[in-house]
C-alpha cells in the first residue's frame, strides 16, 4: 500500500513538473568587458535547469538588442550552426538588454492535467472561467508563446536600459537596476500585459548559487508589482505566466504568454 501511494505521489509530481516548463535566456556571463564575446543559450526546463530550446518548432517574432544607444534587430546574431544560441558582443559600456519573443505553439492537455497546470501556474481565474462555462471537465487546448529578456553589465557601467519596455505583450520590468543594488535590497518587479498592470499574477523569483536552486512565490498587487529581496550571488530568473481566452479561431480555447527576466552576478 505504501509503495502504491509513493508511486501515485511520484506520478503526480512528475506530471506537474512536466507542465511547469520555464523558458529563458542564459548567457555564459552577465558582466562583460567592452567587445568581449559571449553566447546566450535559449533554454527551456524546470527548476531553472534547462536544455536548449528546439527552435525548429517555432518562428522568432522578435529578437532585439537594447542599450543607451537605442534598439536594433539582433536576429543576425543567431548562431548559424545552432539557432538556440545567440552570439553577443557589445562595444559600448553600460547595460544591454536582449529581448526574445517567438510565435505560437499549440498544446492540448486532458482536463485533469490542464486543471493541475492552471493551479500550479497561479491561473486560478482561468480555472474559475472554465467552471463558469461548465468546461472544467474538458481538455485544455492552448496556444502559448514566450516573452523573455536578459540583462548585461558591460565595461563596469550601468544606465536605465534595465527598465526598457520592449513592446512584447507580456513585459516583466524591474523598478531598480539589479546591478546597482546592495545585498539584501528589495527588488520591485512589475508585470504588464498589453501595457496594463496585471493584478493577482503569480511571480516566481529563482536563484541558482553553486548549482543549488531556490525559488520564492509572490502575487502582484493592483499596480502589477511584487517585491522580494535579492542576494548578489549566482544567477536570477523572474518568471510569470499570463493567460487569456483565445478567440481568433476555433483551433484553441486559450492563449498563454510566458515571461522571464534573467540577470546574474558573474
Amino acid at each position: 500500500m505504501i509503495k502504491k501511494l509513493f508511486l501515485l505521489t511520484a506520478v503526480i509530481c512528475v506530471s506537474l513538473a512536466a507542465l511547469a516548463h520555464e523558458f529563458w535566456l542564459q548567457p555564459l556571463k552577465f558582466w562583460l568587458k567592452k567587445n568581449e564575446a559571449t553566447n546566450i543559450s535559449i533554454l527551456v526546463g524546470e527548476d531553472y535547469k534547462g536544455e536548449k530550446s528546439d527552435w525548429s518548432k517555432y518562428k522568432i517574432q522578435q529578437l532585439k538588442h537594447y542599450s543607451a544607444e537605442g534598439a536594433e534587430d539582433y536576429t543576425a546574431h543567431l548562431s548559424a550552426a545552432d539557432k538556440s544560441i545567440i552570439e553577443a558582443k557589445f562595444a559600448k559600456a553600460g547595460n544591454h538588454l536582449i529581448a526574445f519573443n517567438n510565435s505560437n505553439k499549440f498544446i492540448e492537455l486532458e482536463a485533469e492535467k490542464f486543471n493541475e497546470y492552471l493551479e500550479t501556474e497561479g491561473l486560478g481565474y482561468i480555472a474559475e472561467l472554465r467552471k463558469s462555462q461548465q468546461n472544467a471537465d474538458k481538455p485544455g487546448r492552448e496556444f502559448y508563446q514566450r516573452c523573455v529578456k536578459t540583462l548585461f553589465k558591460v565595461g563596469g557601467k550601468n544606465d536605465s536600459t534595465f527598465a526598457v519596455n520592449t513592446g512584447m505583450r507580456l513585459e516583466l520590468i524591474p523598478r531598480q537596476n539589479p546591478y546597482t543594488m546592495k545585498n539584501g535590497d528589495q527588488m520591485t518587479m512589475q508585470v504588464l500585459f498589453d501595457n496594463q498592470p496585471v493584478k493577482g499574477a503569480l511571480v516566481l523569483a529563482w536563484n541558482v548559487v553553486d548549482e543549488k536552486t531556490s525559488v520564492t512565490r509572490h502575487t502582484t498587487n493592483e499596480a502589477g508589482e511584487v517585491m522580494f529581496p535579492v542576494t548578489l550571488k549566482g544567477r536570477w530568473m523572474i518568471s510569470s505566466v499570463h493567460m487569456t481566452p483565445y478567440t481568433a479561431s476555433t483551433e484553441a480555447d486559450w492563449q498563454s504568454y510566458w515571461g522571464s527576466y534573467t540577470f546574474g552576478y558573474y
